[in-house]
């Protein structure tokens, strides 16, 4: 090789890098809105997982997601709870689980106790001697765990469950380190704008409405948190996958956590959709918004149990121009 042809081949090397990068699958889209007298106002959507995927923290994170984040006058994100009060009243009805549905809550009981005395032990190894020292002895410490997951409802169950499932994916050995380490997309965008007002996506009690008007097959929610942890290598590389299926418009691989829920959507997907669109529908400050939603809620859900569009669909039968930032 000549020394002559090494800038040459450093010019294509750097270009081919460039457009790998650029070939990142789009997950942010902005929807734009122009109202008289108002000026233009931009929703900023980004499909996200509950995860934090490494993949979610790519090149793409940093070029796109995070100086739209920016740009952006507010964020909203599932479970701040801040939220106006919703139309429908909350609650589950224990009298819709029939005998079936009773031993499957009970069984989800069984295994978030497991879950969490094995997020619990793995927080205990993490813990140096003299941390260890002061902790909680492990049998008073399993007792509580018990007491506490036999007294909650379903809906609290399923938080719980939620936060020993990360706690227990952090700490698992080939979980990678990280400045975003241990948190999903929403959790790091908050992080990265500590001034940015944070508003809840939902109506106040809207994720609790939504998985109690799920009716009957409700507590598949509860078993598909405890199969979902802790998270490893494969299931994260599995996940990913569908998670980019998803956003190329392609069905994600039979038994993915992203699609073994869709008996659900009816209640999930479209219902949380049309009260989604409702209230974005009305934003019309000539402001930028940011709103992290999971990416199943941003594309068409039809099949036996549902049979609605996306919240991009949504968003441009409501007025606004929707584009993929690349």
């Amino acid at each position: 090789m000549t020394t002559a042809r090494l800038p040459r081949l450093l010019a294509c090397a750097l270009a081919l890098a460039a457009c790998t990068a650029h070939a990142a699958t789009p997950r942010l889209w902005k929807a734009t809105h122009a109202v008289e007298g108002h000026g233009t106002t931009t929703l900023y959507v980004l499909a996200a997982t509950p995860a934090g995927l490494p993949a979610e923290f790519d090149a793409y994170y940093t070029r796109a997601v995070l100086p739209a984040l920016r740009a952006s006058a507010t964020l909203a994100v599932e479970g701040v709870g801040d939220g106006e009060e919703g139309p429908a009243t909350p609650g589950c009805d224990l009298r819709q689980l029939d005998e079936q549905g009773i031993a499957t809550l009970n069984d989800a009981r069984q295994r978030i106790l497991t879950l969490a005395l094995q997020a619990d032990m793995a927080r205990r190894d993490a813990l140096d001697v003299k941390a260890l020292a002061k902790a909680p002895d492990p049998d008073t410490q399993a007792q509580s765990w018990a007491r506490l997951i036999e007294m909650s409802d379903e809906f609290t169950l399923l938080q719980f469950a939620r936060v020993q499932a990360a706690s227990l994916a952090s700490a698992a050995p080939d979980h990678k380190q990280g400045v975003n380490e241990g948190v999903n997309v929403a959790e790091a965008l908050v992080r990265a704008r500590p001034d940015i007002p944070v508003h809840d996506i939902d109506y106040r009690t809207g994720m609790m409405h939504a998985y109690c008007a799920a009716g009957p097959r409700r507590t598949m929610m509860l078993l598909d948190v405890v199969d979902s942890a802790p998270s490893s290598a494969t299931a994260t590389a599995r996940l990913t996958r569908d998670f980019d299926a998803l956003l190329r418009g392609r069905a994600p691989a039979d038994g993915s956590p992203l699609t073994r829920l869709a008996p659900l959507d009816a209640g999930l997907v479209c219902a949380r959709n049309r009260d989604w669109i409702a209230r974005m529908a009305k934003v019309a400050d000539g402001r930028a918004h940011f709103y992290v939603v999971p990416v199943r809620n941003l594309f068409a859900a039809r099949h036996d149990d549902a049979d609605c569009g996306g919240l991009l669909d949504d968003l441009a039968q409501a007025g606004f121009s929707v584009t993929p930032i690349k």
